[in-house]
């Protein structure tokens, strides 16, 4: 039995770490985007919508206007919680094995 556990947690865990690790890849991107234009002596602003988002950048008199971008932060996020919650879904559907109670011969 502790084989199927096993796996059937796996199944649950290594898509988890795949995204996260990709989650962790993309913040870190943001991240240096912004450092980056800091570094130039831009000041930036970012407007969030559902799965997209919008970031300026100002110094003094040159602007960089914003491109509505995809924003894999929140469509990450939405696959992880999809994911886990099939998951979950299924398991709670699920069927417990049934249990074989053997037939007592009767003494008649």
């Amino acid at each position: 039995m502790l084989p199927l556990k096993v796996a059937s947690l796996a199944r649950m865990v290594i898509p988890n770490l795949v995204i996260l690790a990709l989650l962790w890849g993309v913040l870190q991107d943001s991240a240096g985007r912004l450092d980056y234009f800091r570094t130039m002596g831009f000041t930036t602003s970012t407007s969030y919508y559902p799965f997209f988002y919008i970031t300026s950048a100002v110094n003094g008199s040159t602007n960089i206007p914003g491109t509505l971008t995809l924003d894999w932060t929140q469509v990450l996020v939405a696959v992880l919680v999809i994911l886990d919650a099939g998951f979950v879904w299924r398991q709670l559907r699920r069927k417990p094995p049934a249990t074989s109670e053997q037939a007592v011969p009767s003494a008649a």
